[in-house]
């Protein structure tokens, strides 16, 4: 027996139009892995050099120091964002 949406000779299988799940899976696995390989080749562009990473690194307090600051924070509810700008050395304009 026939279906009425299909023509003669055609099987009940999906839109031969449509990919099958192993070539959408295929697909999907070469798109993935050339942004992958295109991410790995531009990371070194946005990668701190060594040096200025241990700058920055010895420039943070010591680690209970930073718990104690963290911990404060989260008590006290965070920051305004005058208090969040002023950390960043931004400063902060008064409007009226």
């Amino acid at each position: 027996m026939n279906r009425s949406s299909h023509s003669q000779g055609e099987t009940s299988s999906p839109d031969s139009n449509e990919p099958s799940a192993a070539e959408a899976q295929r697909s999907s696995d070469g798109s993935n892995h050339d942004l992958t390989a295109e991410l790995k080749r531009r990371i070194e562009e946005s990668r701190l050099p060594a040096n200025l990473k241990e700058q920055i690194l010895a420039q943070l307090p010591p680690p209970e120091e930073r718990e104690r600051l963290f911990q404060e924070l989260q008590e006290k509810g965070g920051l305004s964002s005058e208090q969040f700008l002023a950390s960043l050395g931004l400063e902060v304009e008064r409007h009226p």
